[in-house]
């Protein structure tokens, strides 16, 4: 089972890995809540997501300009 893992870009610093072994992402708003098998949740506020690498199960996700 391939699983996601997800980072933050953070630009010229790289990426932030933020969660492993998501199984489900879900989009609210400016929020998006990543769950893991456990049903576990992490919630991250004012990100956008910049790709979906299903090859390499990557979720890459960005902050929101304020």
């Amino acid at each position: 089972m391939c699983l996601l893992k997800v980072y933050v870009d953070e630009g010229k610093s790289g990426k932030k890995l933020v969660a492993e072994q998501i199984a489900l992402v879900i989009k609210d708003n400016d929020e998006i809540k990543l769950k893991n098998l456990e049903f576990e949740e992490i919630r991250l506020d004012n990100v956008q997501i910049l790709s979906i690498d299903t090859l390499n199960s990557v979720l890459l996700l960005k902050s929101r300009e304020t």
